[in-house]
C-alpha cells in the first residue's frame, strides 16, 4: 500500500518543481526586449560603448520592443556567453569588431578562446548585413536564433528595402534598358542561377561568379538605386533584401554562421552590344557598392562620358608588365607589392578600371574595381584580400563609353 503513496509524492514534486520554473520562462518570453551584447577588441582589451543608435531605437519601438545593451571586454566573454546559453539567457545580437571574438585569436594580450571553439555554435548564428550597421561601422553583428526574442531581432534587422543615398537625377532613356537589365541580373547574382548569369553575361565578363554559392537564398525584393553611364556603358547601384540558409554549415571556414540576412547592395557594370545591354561585371564587395566611396571614386570619368550619340572609339589595351601568375614581391622595408601596367597610349582614354576576382565559388568570393585616373600605372597588393586562385585586368575606357581589355592573370593570394 506504499507504492501508491510514494508514486504520488514523486508525482507532487515533480509538479512543484515544474511550477517553480514556469513562471521565470514566461517572464523571459513575456519581455519585450531585444538584447544586443557587444564586445570589445582582443587587441585592445577596451570596453566598447553602449550607445544605441536612435534610428534602431525607433525601429525596434515601432516593432514593441526596447533595445538594451550590455557591454563586454573579449578576456572571459566566451565562457560567459557559455553560461547563458546554458541558462537559456543569452543575447538576441552579438556585435564585435574583431573575427576573434567568434573564432580565436591570439594578440599581445594573449590566447583569446571563440565561442565557436567547440564548431556547434555556426548553425545558431545569423550574420546580418548592412541593415544594423549603426551598431557596428565596422565589424560584425549576428543574431542568436536560440534567444528568446530571436523573432524580434530578425525582424528588426529586415525593415523595407531602401536606398541609402539621396536618388540621382531621372533616368535617361537611353539607360532604362540598362536599369531594367540590372535588376534582372542582380536577381540572378543573388539567387545564384547559373544559367540566366550565363545568358545575360558579356562574352568579356572575366569570372562567372555569383552571391553565396553555398547557402539557399531567398530574394525578398530588388531595386535600382542610382544609373550612371551613357549609351554604351551602364554603371547601376542596386540594393536588396534577402536571406540565406547555408547547406553545411560544418563545411563553412570564412564566416562560421549558419544564415545571412538583411539587405544587401550591388553594383553592376552592363555593356550595350548590338543593342542589348549585358552583363560586363557585378559585385557586391563594400568597397564598390558604398555609396559615397563609389560615387567618390568613380564620377571622375563618368562625367568624361560622351553623353552625344557616340561613334565607336576603341582604345588600345593596358599590357601588363609582370608575368602570369605572379603575385607582387614587396620591395625592401615595403609590406605590400604592387601590380604594374603600361597605361593604353590612346589619347581618346579617360579612365581605367583595374578587376579583381577571388574566392570564386566559395560564400566570401567576390569581386573589387578599382576606379583610376588614365595614367595610372600600378595598384597595392595591400588593397587585396586573399582568396587563393585569383583573377586580374585592368579596362581602358573611351569617352564614347568603348572598353578594351588587357590579358587576364591569375595569382595565388
Amino acid at each position: 500500500m506504499r507504492r501508491p503513496h510514494i508514486f504520488a509524492c514523486i508525482l507532487v514534486t515533480l509538479c512543484l518543481h515544474a511550477s517553480s520554473i514556469a513562471p521565470a520562462r514566461a517572464a523571459k518570453s513575456g519581455s519585450n526586449v531585444i538584447r544586443i551584447w557587444t564586445v570589445g577588441s582582443p587587441h585592445t582589451g577596451v570596453l566598447p560603448s553602449t550607445v544605441v543608435p536612435p534610428e534602431l531605437r525607433q525601429r525596434a519601438e515601432s516593432l514593441g520592443y526596447t533595445i538594451e545593451v550590455e557591454t563586454f571586454r573579449a578576456g572571459g566573454f566566451t565562457a560567459r556567453f557559455r553560461q547563458a546559453l546554458q541558462e537559456h539567457n543569452e543575447p538576441e545580437i552579438l556585435s564585435f569588431d574583431n573575427y576573434g571574438v567568434i573564432a580565436g585569436v591570439r594578440t599581445a594580450n594573449g590566447w583569446f578562446e571563440g565561442i565557436d571553439s567547440d564548431r556547434r555554435m555556426a548553425p545558431n548564428l545569423v550574420l546580418v548585413h548592412e541593415t544594423l550597421t549603426p551598431l557596428q561601422i565596422r565589424g560584425w553583428i549576428m543574431l542568436v536564433q536560440s534567444a528568446v526574442n530571436y523573432e524580434a531581432a530578425r525582424a528588426l534587422s529586415t525593415p523595407p528595402v531602401e536606398c541609402d543615398a539621396q536618388p540621382g537625377r531621372e533616368v535617361e532613356p537611353a539607360l532604362r534598358l540598362a536599369q531594367e537589365k540590372a535588376v534582372f541580373a542582380a536577381r540572378a547574382y543573388l539567387d545564384c542561377d547559373r544559367s540566366t548569369l550565363a545568358a545575360i553575361s558579356d562574352d568579356a565578363r572575366m569570372v562567372q561568379q555569383c552571391f553565396m554559392p553555398q547557402s539557399d537564398t531567398k530574394i525578398d525584393s530588388v531595386k535600382a538605386c542610382r544609373v550612371s553611364g551613357n549609351q554604351k556603358l551602364a554603371f547601376v547601384s542596386l540594393v536588396s533584401g534577402f536571406s540565406a540558409k547555408l547547406r553545411d554549415p560544418a563545411g563553412l571556414l570564412q564566416s562560421r554562421a549558419g544564415m545571412d540576412l538583411g539587405q544587401q547592395s550591388i553594383l553592376a557594370v552592363l555593356r550595350n552590344q548590338s543593342g542589348a545591354w549585358r552583363l560586363l561585371a557585378i559585385t557586391h564587395d563594400p568597397a564598390n557598392t558604398s555609396m559615397p566611396l563609389a560615387l567618390t571614386t568613380s564620377k571622375g570619368f563618368l562625367n568624361s562620358l560622351d553623353q552625344e550619340q557616340p561613334a565607336d572609339m576603341t582604345p588600345d589595351p593596358v599590357r601588363h608588365l609582370m608575368p602570369n601568375g605572379m603575385f607582387p614581391v614587396p620591395a625592401k622595408r615595403e609590406r605590400f607589392g604592387d601590380f604594374v601596367w603600361l597605361p593604353s597610349e590612346s589619347t581618346e582614354v579617360i579612365g581605367q578600371v583595374a578587376e579583381f576576382s577571388w574566392g570564386r565559388d566559395t560564400n566570401y568570393g567576390l569581386t573589387r574595381l578599382f576606379f583610376l585616373p588614365a595614367s595610372e600605372n600600378k595598384l597595392s597588393s595591400g588593397l587585396l584580400m586573399s582568396g587563393g586562385l585569383s583573377f586580374w585586368r585592368v579596362w581602358s575606357i573611351s569617352k564614347t563609353g568603348d572598353v578594351a581589355f588587357s590579358e587576364r592573370h591569375s595569382f595565388i593570394n
